[in-house]
């Protein structure tokens, strides 16, 4: 008794089953995690150190260059790259996807302390920290205050709120933007300074002389112990001006006498405005294992509490938080999810005419789609975007192998068979065919749940999701689907729509029937044309517009903007303020802000526009998108650029397109070369904007020493290095305690005295004959252009060109423009490297294609061990190509781009479309084996095999179209993966219905009748022999 027989005949076992699946499927599903997309280790290790005053190659030489060539052997890397900034350096270490975020942290910390003594003494130590290299938190909050000072908002977010923050399970990192952090400032006036007799050195000394840290320990006899503490250090600024300097005698001069000194913000070179009022931000970034909506979801419900503790006069409002896309991308498929359900449902109807008939396969589609949660609970994975996508498209697979089962068996009730003997009998004519199915599908999706890189991170779930629901489908269809079809069918007594219904069928198979039969009668045409339709085929898909991923409706829009190197804050604030103002009444922004000044770069800084809700909105985000970007065009003072969060994770942060080019050459022949592919690349007119992110226009004094001059005044010439760095560097030199915290104490002069270069020559020195010597008669002060920043990329001198498409252009088809037009460029010893989002197109391009041939290969060898033929499986792919013509035409036709999600959706076609191949095949194989010739055998199969093969064809690519309009979050990827599989489909199944009989009369063994004949004769021989009468 075969597998399904016994099922059939015992419904007890089979009901068993079914629950069991039910049970098994909702304990997994009650204990998934929900996430946007599944679990990405995306690990990106910052190394920053602070030198003050130091400029950019001095941070080069000394800081940046050790840092990174001890981090770049860090294990798994996937490269580095560093800045060296006038004060700053700062090294990047890009992990491989999937590396361990926390080995990877040890392994940095460990090497940075290697070269720790290696670094400059003035250089603070160097501050690392893991994230994700996303540019953007994920929720930015906004505090302010009518009633507090910047610098006493600060300390209130440091105090209070930074700690309960920075204690939520998955924050990385509470970034304060805008903050006003308190510090001792001394602002030394050189005329006073010098008027005294006084040096900067004398200032520093006399400082660190009354305001340091001691440790004095404790005393101790035979019963008491006492901790001694002694104040040594200052709180107040009339502490710190009472400070001696220096003393003549009775006169004495004090720090007051020379300075003004006053407790106020560390730097203002942050400028932060909300909805154009000034404010402080708190931004929120996960940890690289962190799942964003639990991240999300704490720092939510720890709100109420923080907003009931705040001071009087405090506000805090959630400006953006990118979790409001996830969660409503989310609703939005299990919408789609039911509205496909639905769909389904009717197309069974339409084509069966029996409530009864529909039962059976809609029972399949909760069993397969909350059965396969068991698995995915058991794989360690989670319900995101992707597997519930897959869940979309399990919908229209799971019911195929139920509609053939019951179709199948119906057929034999109506041909008089009791329902039980035609269950048994039409399962054993289609068993074999229904795993052949099934297996073909699970088999599709092996190569992508075992590929390498992004691709194999995120569509692993997505192909395993799919895998396990048809494979479960397969199960019910052989064990539950037979069992109450024997018990709900019935023969005669339909109802006037069944009648309609089969009448129907009958007539659109019998003029099938003819039209093989006429198409056999020319199979030379049907040959051209297949053969015409591959080289189409060919030559679409290397001519279709290619993007890593679509844009998505992210609910938020960023703007870079980029103001001339020389710009301060003040200059560039007041643009950003003037790009707030162009953007105020645009109805669909629900909040904007603007940050100017991070990191200490003033002349650069980004707006954000969070938008309203999807439904609350008319327009699109990209069409928005364009509005935004024609109102701040005309701002003149600075370049901004508005671009979509990425729409994948991994991608970093930035404009779309990002190509690097190294060089061992010196960062001017880099920058020229840069500079170069920048305006033949903006020439070709594909391209908002082009940057380069290496410029020989930052303005840079240059201080030279007259050392024979200065021997002979008797100055020290490194007493002229620490006159300028006390004087102008704006570095702590000391710190103090306040009410247990820790602040700097910076010296500097003010603004004033340091306007332009020829101020510094008014600074005074000490010669050692006690004489005061301005600096101007042993320096020679010039100005001239300098690097920004010297960049590097895997410890070569390298430049970023970066560009945002225009509309229409895709980021493949303009990082080709860019690549073709640096390859023609390029001079003899430098590389092209890519970075950002282009390095993920670039590299998971080749991803797909390999697991599409994997795909084929595996299906191929499956199909020949399941059909014991090379030739048959041959037959049953040859509608492969052809689905592929159907899906590649709507891309080249500029409705689509190829994208990891209709890439993904090509392979997934393939497993779907030899479905039809393999009901053809093997049922024309069974009439081969009745003694029937080639030619009526696949024609009958033809026949007989059409009205499952409608029906499944209509089933999924009726259950994509929610995917085809989906609208709002999310939806340009189900929109992507909707087009290819529907078009695909309906074209393939066209092609197959004619191709593969056409091919099948070629191809097909003509000896299958002689072997099956010969078995016969040797069975007969081998049989015992009958008994006498």
């Amino acid at each position: 008794m075969s597998l399904p027989e016994l099922f059939t005949r015992r419904p007890v076992l089979s009901t068993v089953l079914g629950c069991l699946i039910l049970l098994l499927g909702f304990q997994g599903l009650f204990n998934l995690p929900v996430r946007q997309y599944p679990k990405v280790e995306e690990t990106v290790i910052t190394v920053n150190t602070i030198y003050p005053g130091a400029s950019a190659d001095l941070i080069q030489g000394f800081v940046t260059g050790p840092i990174a060539a001890a981090v770049s052997t860090t294990e798994n890397v996937d490269y580095v790259t560093s800045q060296s900034r006038p004060s700053r350096s700062s090294v990047t270490v890009q992990m491989q996807l999937g590396a361990n975020p926390d080995i990877a942290l040890t392994e940095v910390m460990s090497k940075v302390q290697q070269v720790r003594g290696q670094l400059p003494t003035a250089a603070k130590d160097p501050v690392i920290v893991k994230g994700t290299g996303q540019q953007f938190a994920i929720m930015y909050l906004a505090f302010q205050n009518e009633n507090m000072s910047p610098e006493q908002l600060t300390e209130y977010l440091e105090r209070v709120i930074r700690p309960r923050m920075s204690t939520i399970e998955g924050v990385a990192e509470v970034q304060i933007l805008g903050a006003a952090n308190y510090a001792m400032r001394v602002w030394i006036d050189p005329v006073r300074l010098a008027s005294r007799g006084a040096t900067a050195s004398e200032v520093l000394n006399a400082i660190n002389a009354s305001n340091f840290l001691s440790a004095p320990g404790r005393t101790k006899n035979d019963l008491v112990s006492y901790a001694i503490t002694l104040e040594s250090t200052l709180q107040t600024p009339e502490a710190f001006g009472a400070l001696p300097i220096r003393s003549d005698g009775d006169d004495v001069v004090r720090l007051r006498d020379v300075a003004e000194i006053e407790l106020a913000a560390e730097s203002s070179d942050t400028v932060v405005r909300f909805n154009g009022q000034p404010g402080t931000f708190i931004g929120i970034f996960p940890t690289p294992s962190a799942n964003p909506l639990d991240t999300a979801s704490a720092v939510l419900s720890e709100l109420p509490a923080i907003q009931t503790s705040l001071p009087e006069g405090m506000t805090v409002s959630m400006v953006y938080d990118s979790t409001e896309t996830i969660s409503a991308s989310i609703e939005e498929v299990f919408k789609t999810i039911a509205e496909a359900v639905i769909i389904v449902i009717l197309v069974i109807l339409l084509f069966l005419g029996s409530f009864r008939s529909v039962l059976m396969p809609i029972v399949t589609i909760p069993l397969s789609l909350v059965g396969v949660c068991f698995f995915l609970y058991a794989m360690g994975y989670s319900i995101n975007l992707l597997s519930l996508l897959a869940m979309v498209l399990a919908i229209g697979l799971v019911v195929d192998d139920a509609i053939i089962v019951v179709e199948n068996i119906h057929r034999h009730v109506e041909e008089g068979l009791p329902p039980m003997a035609a269950a048994i009998k039409g399962m054993k004519e289609i068993w074999l065919a229904i795993v052949a199915m099934s297996l073909t599908l699970v088999a599709v999706f092996i190569p992508i749940g075992f590929t390498g890189g992004l691709t194999g991170s995120l569509f692993r779930e997505f192909a395993f999701t799919l895998a396990g629901a048809v494979l479960i489908s397969g199960i019910v269809a052989l064990t539950i689907t037979p069992m109450m079809s024997a018990r709900l069918l019935t023969s005669g007594g339909h109802s006037r729509f069944q009648k309609v219904v089969d009448r129907t069928s009958d007539r659109v198979s019998n003029w099938y029937e003819r039209r093989v039969e006429s198409s056999l009668d020319y199979r030379p045409v049907t040959m051209l044309m297949v053969v015409v339709l591959v080289g189409l085929t060919g030559f679409m898909f290397l001519n279709t517009s290619s993007e890593l991923a679509p844009e998505e409706d992210s609910g938020g829009l960023f703007s870079l903007v980029t103001a001339p190197r020389y710009a301060t804050s003040e200059y560039t604030s007041r643009y950003a303020a003037e790009i707030g103002e162009r953007t105020r009444d645009i109805e669909e922004v629900r909040a904007q802000f603007s940050i100017v000044g991070l990191g200490g770069a003033t002349n650069t800084g980004f707006s954000i526009w969070a938008l309203k809700d999807w439904s609350e909105r008319e327009r699109s985000q990209s069409e928005i998108k364009a509005d935004i970007q024609n109102r701040i065009s005309g701002v003149n003072g600075v370049e901004a650029l508005v671009f979509a969060p990425p729409s994948l994770p991994g991608a970093g942060g930035g404009l779309p397109i990002s190509m690097v080019i190294q060089s061992t050459g010196n960062p001017s022949q880099v920058y020229e070369v840069a500079a170069e592919i920048q305006r033949e690349a903006q020439k070709t007119g594909r391209f908002i904007v082009v940057q380069n992110s290496l410029a020989f226009d930052a303005p840079q004094v240059t201080v030279a020493i007259d050392r024979d001059r200065a021997a002979a005044l008797n100055v020290p010439v490194r007493d002229v290095g620490s006159t300028l760095g006390l004087l102008v560097g704006g570095g702590a030199i000391s710190q103090f305690d306040r009410e247990s915290q820790s602040y700097d104490v910076i010296t500097q002069v003010p603004q004033n005295f340091r306007e332009n270069p020829e101020r510094l020559g008014e600074y005074f020195l000490r010669s050692t004959t006690g004489e005061m010597i301005p600096l101007s008669s042993v320096i020679e002060v010039s100005t001239n252009g300098s690097p920004a920043a010297i960049e590097q990329f895997n410890q070569l001198n390298s430049a970023t060109i970066s560009a945002l498409p225009l509309p229409g252009v895709t980021t493949g088809e303009g990082l080709g423009t860019i690549v073709e037009i640096a390859e023609r460029v390029l001079p003899d010893g430098f590389f092209i490297e890519y970075s950002g989002q282009s390095r993920l197109e670039v590299s998971q391009g080749n991803t797909i294609l390999v697991a599409f041939g994997a795909a084929v290969v595996v299906i191929y060898l499956l199909l020949a061990a399941q059909f014991e033929s090379f030739r048959d499986p041959l037959i049953i792919m040859m509608s492969v190509p052809l689905a592929i013509f159907g899906a590649i035409l709507p891309l080249n036709l500029g409705l689509g781009t190829l994208n990891i999600y209709t890439q993904v959706g090509l392979i997934t076609l393939i497993g779907i479309i030899t479905k039809h191949g393999i009901l053809l095949v093997e049922f024309a194989n069974q009439r081969r084996d009745d003694g029937l010739s080639i030619r009526d055998a696949i024609v009958q199969s033809a026949k007989v095999r059409l009205r499952p093969i409608l029906m499944t064809t209509a089933a999924l690519a009726l259950a994509v179209v929610p995917l085809m309009v989906a609208e709002g979050a999310g939806a340009a990827a189900r929109q992507a993966m909707g087009l290819v599989i529907f078009t695909g489909l309906v074209v393939g199944t066209l092609f197959t219905l004619f191709v593969v009989p056409m091919f099948y009369t070629i191809i097909s063994s003509k000896s299958r009748g002689h072997r099956r004949a010969e078995v016969g004769v040797a069975n007969s021989e081998t049989a015992p022999p009958a008994p006498a009468e």
